[in-house]
């Protein structure tokens, strides 16, 4: 797991800066959380690993929030969840 968060890493282009400060959109936060959980679910699957591999497609998923691979409906989705639009 951590050669895998090594590459993702050196993918993404980042290196560390001084105190590590970083700002971040709360749902880009909420969407590291949740790969993050999902990352630690299919490192404790050991035995079926087809459950690995969905943990690790949903980890993905987790992701594409933050890279902007989501869907028109789950924009919509996301706007109407967090406020309230009248008629």
């Amino acid at each position: 797991m951590q050669e895998l968060r090594g590459w993702l890493l050196d993918t993404a282009g980042w290196k560390p800066h001084g105190e590590g400060l970083f700002v971040a959109r709360e749902r880009h936060l909420n969407a590291l959380q949740g790969a993050k959980e999902r990352l630690q679910a299919a490192t404790d699957t050991t035995q079926a690993i087809e459950l690995m591999a969905e943990e690790l497609r949903l980890a993905q998923v987790a992701l594409a929030q933050i890279t902007g691979e989501v869907t028109a409906d789950d924009l919509l989705g996301e706007i109407f969840s967090r406020f309230c639009i009248g008629k």
